[in-house]
């Protein structure tokens, strides 16, 4: 049979099946057919084509190789990035986290269209080729946003910033990081719910969750999203909202990778001028009236002016000795505001607030911070709000580092960040998001703790010293009863399991709804990295 009439004959016999979400005989290659893909060009993905139709056992090319291949003679070899070039070189140097760097895919294509990413899942399923997803690579451990033999999707061609006509939504492409979005939203007067640092990329954060200077008012990111436009396994573009496939609405808030590719984010925009924020850094002699004011914040003040929002992390610097670093930020252009009263009397020994816009504190946020390109790890959990843990995680954090003194490279810190009321009302909107805090129980704080180094011969000295810092936290917070098992998914490690956090309730109804919208798992299978949702934490060894 000639190929032509072997695909029209295909085509025909799919259109002929009545329709559900992805029909029992969903047919690859009539989807394939439906994106204008002309298997025709790709010689060897039509041995895939004729073995699937013709029912043949016969020896096929290899996957991933023939997918690389097919992706190129469709879309053109701008969009493929091949092994052995010197922009792969640089592509994979870009990784923030050496170990992401670490993975090798067989190619990467940069879709410029949600139709290119269908496609791409579609030859997946075809070929059995794995595939990864990267936006801002601001992910730590290998496999994450990487895929070691396979194909790796940079969304970096899906940039768009469109703000709508009535000013009320942006639509935001998976290819864009915050500073960038914040620049382009300031020339219109607006800001969005989004990341705080500024090569954070979009995707990420807000499927995970996403903290923003704006939480206390508005919830986190997740919670922001007018609409989702997601690919999903059957290679449909659809969005996904409050009223259109709700159910994949809430998954997709706090849900990670699991149920599609995003390809548009419809961000819900207010009116933003410039704000007030910055770092002080406070020495060790000041510790306990910065835990005085982490806590009163996060207990009482935060509840009562909402435009402000703080994050305290404590670290040893080689030419400061123990510090307390302070990031606060007020939403209107007010220095020193009334809310932070119980840090403005504080001597700091070093005070860059100011009143910026937006990007520059976005911008401003990330100096300092771990550099791309080293070995890097995070790690965190969370408790009820509470005094006392802050003094037995300082004492365990300070009294643990000097262990590590021969780590070259070593910068490791520990943050501290309230979920306040307000945060935890911002969840509830549009039917709520996947994550399971309730906000009768808080309000909680997140106990963060990042390290980068330098050398892979001591990474598993780093897993087992933030590890272990975890594990003492927890149980001295079980004992106090302010133990809780939420697990943030944006900043925990390898050898966690946040989706298992969300509650027996929310996993099992994200299960479902991956089955309802992926009946072949495809976005468990052949998208392997990151947080799945049934196969405990990425890394099952011991740390």
């Amino acid at each position: 049979m000639k190929v032509s009439s072997l695909l029209t004959a295909s085509a025909f016999a799919a259109g002929a099946v009545a329709q559900a979400f992805e029909d029992v005989d969903f047919n690859v290659t009539e989807a394939l057919l439906q994106n204008h893909f002309d298997v025709t060009l790709a010689p060897e993905l039509l041995e895939f084509v004729n073995n699937g139709q013709l029912g043949s056992k016969r020896s096929l090319p290899e996957p991933c190789a023939t997918a690389c291949k097919s992706l190129k003679a469709v879309y053109g070899s701008s969009k493929l990035i091949s092994q052995g070039t010197t922009e792969y070189t640089a592509f994979q140097a870009a990784y923030w986290s050496n170990q992401q760097a670490s993975v090798s895919p067989r190619c990467v294509f940069k879709p410029s269209e949600p139709i290119e990413v269908s496609s791409t899942v579609l030859i997946s399923r075809l070929t059995q080729c794995p595939f990864a997803v990267r936006g801002g690579t601001h992910a730590s451990f290998a496999g994450a946003s990487s895929i070691e033999g396979g194909i790796t999707l940079s969304m970096e061609n899906l940039n768009q910033i469109k703000v709508s006509s009535d000013k009320k939504t942006v639509d935001v492409g998976p290819g864009n990081r915050w500073a960038s979005t914040y620049q382009a939203l300031e020339n219109h007067g607006l800001a969005v719910v989004g990341g705080r640092m500024s090569p954070v990329g979009v995707p990420g954060l807000v499927l995970g969750g996403g903290f923003s200077f704006f939480s206390n008012k508005l919830g986190w990111a997740c919670d922001n999203v007018a609409a989702f436009e997601v690919v999903t396994a059957s290679g449909r573009i659809i969005t996904a909202n409050a009223t259109l496939f709700p159910d994949l609405y809430w998954a997709l808030r706090g849900g990670g990778n699991n149920f599609g590719i995003v390809t548009n984010f419809k961000l819900y925009a207010f009116e933003q001028g410039k704000m007030w924020g910055g770092q002080r850094i406070y020495a060790e002699n000041q510790f306990e009236k910065v835990k005085d004011a982490i806590f009163k914040f996060g207990n009482e003040t935060s509840s009562t002016d909402t435009d402000a929002a703080q994050i305290v992390s404590f670290a040893a610097i080689p030419r400061l000795g123990n510090v307390a670093i302070t990031q606060l930020h007020y939403a209107k252009p007010v220095a020193s505001a009334p809310i932070f009263s119980d840090f403005n009397v504080i001597p700091a020994i070093s005070d860059n607030t100011d009143v910026r816009l937006l990007s520059e504190l976005a911008i401003l946020m990330n100096e300092g911070s771990h550099d791309t390109g080293l070995r890097q790890v995070m790690w965190d959990v969370t408790f009820k709000l509470d005094r006392g843990i802050f003094d037995f995680l300082t004492a365990t954090f300070f009294a643990a580092v000097p262990s590590l003194s021969d780590v070259e490279g070593l910068f490791a810190a520990i943050s501290i960040q309230a979920i306040t009321e307000g945060q935890l009302t911002g969840m509830q909107r549009n039917g709520g998001n996947a994550l399971g805090l309730k906000p009768e129980k808080g309000p909680f704080f997140i106990m963060n703790m990042g390290s980068s180094w330098t050398n892979p011969t001591d990474d598993s000295r780093l897993y087992k010293f933030l590890n272990d810092i975890t594990e003492t936290v927890k149980a001295y917070a079980k004992s106090k009863g302010i133990d809780n098992d939420f697990v943030y998914l944006n900043y925990a490690s390898e050898f966690q399991d946040p989706i298992a956090s969300y509650g027996a309730d929310n996993v099992e109804r994200l299960r479902a709804i991956s089955r309802k919208y992926d009946p072949g798992q495809v976005f468990q299978r052949l998208q392997p990295g990151g947080f799945k949702l049934s196969g405990g934490p990425p890394n099952q060894s011991e740390p």
